[in-house]
């Protein structure tokens, strides 16, 4: 299916969208004998978003310009963070508590063309990991048919799986890079490879040197400061992982830049978060969501007012809440600002390509 055969809007506004150093983000796990929690700071210039409940039993074509786009059913429904239209999320979490999250890496090569197909950038590779994956495991073994298209923003990935593992997912010189098991010392993530952050991390107290925290905001000094936060957890100390989690993600916060803060509790299959516009907590259960292909998709603003369970509170997805979206994203980004209209109606309109498997 050939979608967009000129200008593919998933690449254009990743040119920018991790362009500015500013523009970063932190991911880390906690995982204890009975507490497995993922959290993430969104930093961006502009905070808007959908979640979306997508569905189980959708089939898909990439949207992409390669010639061998991948063809897909979702195995697994999930929730997922979306800002620049439905099926390109930030990142989420599906019902096999699988959760995958991105954030800038200059060093980033992605692989040259080759027989393999591929998905429609950085975005759609996050939703097709949760769309047909369960372990890390799995979404490794992708790289051997699927990849990402050469001169795609540069980023990697954080993401753990509900059986308490985790991984580093990085492409480096053109190849997939992993840290996961006993290569995986402290399970977080920020803008530097997974290498040079561990090496910068050896130096301060309590990770291996006698150094105290340098306390800024920079992605090698939040690393650090994710390690050390990480190391010094216990429940009885500190509270339950969730509460802990925020109180991690404040710390590596990036003041007015850390636009949504989020909590991925998969052992309890439950999802938090509060954005910069609403600082409410809101929650997410996934017992309480439906993922039939045949009913409609759910979704809710990002920075609703609400609090608590939002779940009842959802409403049926429709083509104009994700026209809007993109109009109001693309304008908000300088460098978007001049994709003309058509190519917005075609981002809009791809997820109505989509239907479900007979």
């Amino acid at each position: 299916m050939k979608l967009i055969n000129h200008l593919l809007i998933i690449f254009l506004f990743s040119m920018i969208l991790f362009s500015n150093s500013a523009n970063s983000c932190t991911t880390f796990c906690i995982n204890t004998d009975n507490e497995l929690v993922f959290g993430k700071n969104y930093d961006f210039d502009i905070g808007y978003g959908i979640v979306l409940v997508n569905k189980s039993g959708v089939f898909k074509t990439a949207y992409t310009i390669d010639e061998t786009p991948a063809e897909w059913t979702s195995k697994y429904g999930s929730v997922t963070f979306n800002q620049f239209g439905r099926e390109f999320p930030m990142g989420g979490m599906n019902e096999a508590g699988l959760v995958v999250e991105l954030m800038w890496l200059d060093e980033t090569v992605f692989p040259s063309a080759d027989d393999r197909a591929s998905v429609g950038g950085i975005l759609q590779w996050i939703q097709y990991q949760l769309d047909n994956c369960e372990t890390i495991q799995e979404v490794i073994d992708t790289d051997k048919f699927l990849r990402i298209p050469e001169g795609s923003i540069t980023v990697h990935y954080l993401i753990t799986d509900k059986f308490g593992k985790t991984a580093t997912i990085e492409f480096l010189k053109g190849q997939l890079v992993q840290h996961s098991g006993d290569a995986l010392k402290y399970p977080t993530l920020t803008n530097d490879s997974y290498e040079k952050s561990l090496e910068y991390a050896k130096i301060f107290k309590g990770l291996g040197g006698s150094r105290m925290l340098n306390g800024t905001t920079s992605s090698l000094d939040r690393f650090t400061t994710s390690c050390t936060m990480l190391n010094n957890y216990s429940k009885e100390k500190n509270g339950n992982a969730v509460d802990y989690g925020f109180e991690i993600l404040k710390n590596v916060s990036q003041g007015r830049a850390t636009k949504w803060s989020i909590i991925y509790d998969i052992r309890n299959m439950k999802v938090y978060f509060k954005t910069l516009e609403s600082s409410n907590i809101k929650t997410i259960e996934f017992a309480g969501l439906d993922f039939n292909c045949s009913d409609p998709v759910k979704m809710t603003d990002i920075n609703s007012d609400a609090e608590g369970n939002i779940v009842p509170l959802m409403t049926d997805y429709n083509m104009q809440v994700n026209r809007d979206l993109i109009e109001e994203s693309y304008n908000g980004v300088e460098f978007l600002k001049d994709i003309p209209g058509e190519e917005r109606d075609k981002a809009a309109l791809y997820p109505e390509t989509l239907g479900c498997q007979n």
